[in-house]
């Protein structure tokens, strides 16, 4: 214990009683040492008048003075910061969970494909009547409303009104399992003209109110017509110089390949193993207005063909893109179509 007090630098134990006088008897008890017992005393190191003092070496007491700093270093931390959260460490916090708000936004969605199918079909009903049998439009649109609606939902009874094609379009989510679904319609009714009754279609836009309840989505309330996209303006980039040369060398290369196509014998003029649909009967092909194949170089070159078929009695006006391949044969080549589509 003595070394644990120098380190730190605590004062020495107090000798127990009679340990004074212990000494002193104890060497007053031992005889007499000779000559002989002097030399061996001071040849082995022991002295007869007691125990020589050893002085400590600098290294030692840096030691010692090293030692005491740790101890008392590590006795103040353990004051300062508890022995309890070193035997027991405090737990980090608890760290909440993430919540993703687009994901929890969805679980309160209308499910858009069922949603979009149930306003189409509702916009065919809601958009069609007959005033010689307004029972069927109510029927039909019941299907899709809740108990207890007015299944005429705001019609008079008057009227004839067919729709021909419905076309669901953006559903627009709103909270409560709530949405308003956009389709457009085709509608064809009859309109005086020169006294008589003519036959005209158009298309109508239509939102429809929508709402998830009892495992399916129902129309909620009277849908609203509302307007159709307006035109817009559009430049093509990828408008390419013209090789007027080829353009012009295979001119006649392009026009009997549309009458062969519009007659259904396109295979006798087109590429060697390309694979044109035939474009099937009641087809013919009125004038080639204009052929331009774009500049450039290579075994394949592609052209825009602006055309007029000639379809049920009238003229329909069109534009292809058209691919032409150079082919051999014997010492002779020539282009021929191996693709048409349509522009981009």
């Amino acid at each position: 214990m003595s070394a644990w007090r120098k380190m730190l630098n605590l004062p020495e134990k107090e000798p127990k009683g009679g340990e004074h006088d212990a000494a002193p008897a104890a060497g007053n008890s031992m005889p007499d040492a000779g000559p002989a017992d002097d030399a061996h005393s001071s040849e082995s190191g022991w002295s007869t008048a007691g125990w020589a003092e050893e002085r400590e070496s600098s290294g030692r007491s840096f030691a010692r003075r090293a030692g005491r700093v740790v101890i008392w270093s590590v006795i103040g931390l353990a004051a300062f910061t508890g022995v309890r959260t070193w035997v027991f460490p405090a737990k980090p916090p608890a760290v909440a969970p993430q919540i993703d708000q687009q994901a929890e936004a969805r679980r309160n969605d209308v499910p858009v494909e069922e949603a979009q199918q149930v306003a189409a079909r509702f916009a065919r009903s809601y958009l069609s009547w007959s005033s010689q049998a307004p029972q069927l439009r109510a029927r039909d649109l019941a299907m899709d409303l809740p108990k207890d609606a007015d299944p005429k939902m705001g019609w008079d009874g008057q009227g004839l009104q067919q729709v021909s094609q419905t076309i669901a379009g953006t559903v627009t989510q709103a909270e409560g399992k709530r949405a308003r679904v956009r389709v457009d319609a085709r509608v064809s009714y009859s309109v005086k003209s020169g006294g008589k009754n003519v036959a005209v279609s158009r298309w109508l836009g239509l939102e429809v109110p929508v709402a998830e309840s009892g495992g399916r989505v129902l129309v909620t309330g009277q849908p609203a017509l509302v307007g159709m996209p307006a035109a817009t303006s559009y430049t093509n980039p990828n408008v390419a110089d013209a090789d007027s040369a080829l353009s012009g060398s295979t001119r006649q290369t392009v026009k009997d390949f549309l009458t062969a196509w519009a007659a259904g014998s396109e295979d006798q003029a087109a590429a060697p193993g390309s694979r044109i649909p035939p474009l099937g009967g009641g087809l013919q092909l009125d004038s080639l207005d204009s052929w331009t194949v774009d500049a450039g170089t290579g075994q394949k070159r592609t052209g825009t063909a602006t055309l007029r078929w000639r379809l049920a009695g009238a003229q329909l006006q069109q534009s292809y893109r058209i691919t032409l391949t150079q082919v051999s044969a014997s010492t002779a080549t020539r282009w021929q179509v191996s693709e048409a589509t349509s522009t981009s």
